[in-house]
């Protein structure tokens, strides 16, 4: 065919051919009868499809290979319910930053206000609060540049979900393919202003106690050699975000895990004097406006693609909207001193980070398993190379203390929306993402009723997937929040019953097991694994064990304060 000449086909086909132009591999759906001439387009095109029993679920999946495999998540569903279904997770890649592309069937553009089957519903005016782009295609001819432009949206600056509406009417139309088909556009690092490079080398040769914290746009604007590289030759200690972990082997001499350490670093009066914050925004994670993890005598430099962070709580000493990787590049091209400078300073950060955690006890007033020992035996019982997906809630979080790893997206967990139910979905997309690994999904026995149904995807799909739910029978974070405000005796909706939720798992089709002993966590999650089957390891741990987050999150109000949950106090 000669360059600009056009075949006819149908909206569902261009639709498929475009998305494969574009490096779409996988999409994750739910059926609906709005999407088969795109679906039928997929098959025709070679790109995988992966459903589930619940949009959520695909949602999620989307966003749990995005942040795996750094590139463009794709998650297709149906209009009405299928839409609002998915609107959660809209909103969940939009908070933390996730380019996901979602699409979404809708009635005939001809039968608007008709009363049609799931029709009714602006689905492009619900999801643009929640994502950065949103549009409805009405003609099927604009299907390739809108499609394209859609995803270059998506993936550039801070990246971030998009939205397109496919009417049934514009996919079942004759269209026309255009050669060359559009493709999105990638967009290139951008490199720091020399002056700020300076600058920054100035603060650096300054300071003695030095410490960057990595954010979740380091995933998408750095890779792990440039990461190394840069603390190879900086030799600072580094942190971070459980959206970056996996950009450093924790063996690495830098590597500190999470910004906990920094916060035992500052009780220990060993604060840091400069925080690079490389791809990392202020806010909840972060201490909000407090100064966990901030002390005011340090400078702060910000590398951020969204310049609206800048000063957003805290005030950079010097901001910049380069990429994160260009701008370590360009330090560490113009570094001139050994990394030895830092040695000492870097391992007091690495004692510290080895220090988090050490206040528990294994012993309990129950007798039950203490939940943070629990966690720490379920990912010490994963095999190399896993995965680790942590629910919402305090089990996601108990398991947080733990999970380390070498490989980019390795920990997959809740983000800013707080959202429960989300582990099933990014289990699933991790599974996809990295083919034949094993992911371990961490939850407590709240957020896994959300989508118990999706056990019978991953029997259905084959995929190597053990969940240890971590079973105190009620809603941890919940209650004890409730507690620490009103008291030990009391509780209100948050308690629930003793559900062996291996049992369901069985049903399904996975292998499932019960643990009441500390040492049976390990090898019952090996026997999961070798059963060749997905996996449920019920795990009974102690209801009485407060996560110190919940604790730091609700607060400790003055006497002239009003005690607000998670968020700041009431003054009078």
């Amino acid at each position: 065919m000669a360059e600009g000449q056009k075949i006819i086909t149908d909206g569902g086909a261009l639709v498929a051919r475009t998305l494969r132009e574009a490096g779409v591999t996988t999409i994750f759906a739910l059926h609906g009868g709005h999407l088969d001439a795109a679906f039928k387009g997929f098959l025709d095109e070679g790109i995988e499809l992966v459903d589930s029993r619940h949009e959520a679920c695909s949602g999620h999946a989307a966003e749990g290979w995005a942040r795996i495999t750094g590139e463009l998540g794709v998650c297709m569903i149906t209009a009405g319910p299928g839409f609002t279904n998915a609107l959660t997770c809209m909103a969940n890649a939009r908070l933390d930053g996730t380019p996901v592309l979602f699409m979404a069937g809708a009635p005939p553009l001809r039968e608007e206000a008709l009363n049609v089957l799931q029709g009714g519903v602006d689905q492009v005016a619900m999801a643009t609060p929640v994502v950065k782009h949103a549009i409805r295609i009405t003609d099927p001819d604009r299907i390739p540049d809108l499609l394209a432009n859609a995803i270059t949206i998506a993936v550039s600056g801070r990246p971030g979900p998009v939205f397109v509406e496919l009417p049934i009417d514009v996919m079942a139309r004759p269209a026309r393919m255009p050669d060359p088909l559009p493709r999105p556009v990638q967009p290139i690092p951008t490199a720091p202003l020399p002056a700020h490079v300076e600058e920054m080398v100035a603060l650096l040769k300054q300071a003695r106690r030095p410490v960057a914290i990595f954010g979740s746009l380091a995933r998408y604007q750095s890779s792990p050699a440039q990461v190394q590289g840069f603390l190879d030759t900086l030799g600072i200690p580094a942190v971070f975000s459980s959206r970056s972990l996996g950009l450093l082997d924790p063996a690495h001499p830098s590597y500190a895990h999470d910004p906990s350490a920094i916060a035992v670093a500052i009780a220990q009066e060993e604060a840091p004097d400069l925080i690079l914050m490389l791809g990392s925004r202020f806010g909840l994670f972060l201490g909000g406006r407090t100064r966990v993890f901030f002390p005011e005598d340090a400078k702060i430099v910000q590398v951020h693609a969204d310049a609206a962070e800048f000063g957003r709580i805290h005030q950079p000493a010097l901001a910049t909207t380069a990429s994160v990787g260009a701008t370590m590049d360009a330090l560490a091209q113009a570094w001139d001193e050994a990394p030895e400078r830092f040695a000492a300073w870097r391992d007091t950060m690495r004692k510290a980070a080895s220090i988090v955690g050490s206040e528990f006890s294994p012993e309990t007033r129950s007798g039950k398993i203490n939940p943070y020992f629990a966690a720490k035996a379920a990912v010490s019982g994963a095999p190399e190379g896993t995965t680790f997906v942590l629910e919402g809630g305090e089990a996601g979080l108990w398991a947080g203390y733990h999970a380390r790893v070498a490989h980019p997206g390795g920990v997959l967990t809740f983000g800013q929306l707080g959202a429960l139910g989300v582990g099933f979905g990014l289990a699933v997309g991790a599974a996809y993402a990295r083919p034949g690994k094993p992911v371990v999904q961490i939850s407590g026995d709240g957020a896994i009723g959300f989508h118990l149904q999706e056990f019978e995807t991953m029997v259905r799909q084959k995929l190597p997937i053990v969940t240890v739910v971590l079973n105190n029978s009620c809603w941890g974070q919940s209650l004890h929040g409730q507690q620490i405000l009103y008291g030990e005796n009391y509780s209100c909706i948050s308690v629930l019953g003793d559900i062996k939720y291996h049992e369901i798992a069985k049903g399904f089709g996975c292998y499932g097991e019960r643990v009441d002993t500390l040492d049976e966590i390990g090898p019952a999650i090996a026997r999961a694994f070798a059963s060749g089957r997905p996996g449920c390891i019920d795990v009974t741990v102690d209801a009485e064990v407060v996560l110190p987050m919940t604790a730091a999150m609700l607060g400790e109000p003055a006497d002239n304060e009003v005690m607000v949950p998670y968020y700041e106090n009431i003054q009078l």
